[in-house]
């Protein structure tokens, strides 16, 4: 068996999730605002994809995310943080 690169084994495990939550491919592009392909490339691993997609992703499959350091407990969720990012959005024109 070939050596998997990171992104098939995390492609693999958010395949898994979405799976155990009964979510379609279709059902996380829609909510997460992404294109369906996208989410197969993320699922798959094989191509590059840019964190809007991977955010697209996470969020449409409604998981979790949690960063701290790893010898602390403390840390935020990736939700506090979209809040806080919320105020300084780019202005349109």
């Amino acid at each position: 068996m070939d050596k998997q690169n990171y992104r098939e084994v995390l492609g693999q495990a958010l395949q898994s999730f979405r799976e155990s939550k009964g979510l379609s491919r279709y059902a996380v592009a829609q909510k997460g605002q992404i294109r369906i392909e996208q989410v197969k490339a993320v699922e798959e691993g094989i191509t590059n994809y840019t964190i809007d997609v991977f955010l697209g992703y996470i969020c449409g499959a409604d998981l979790f995310m949690y960063f701290a350091e790893k010898d602390k407990k403390e840390g935020i969720d990736f939700k506090e943080m979209l809040e806080k990012g919320k105020g300084n959005l780019p202005k349109q024109v």
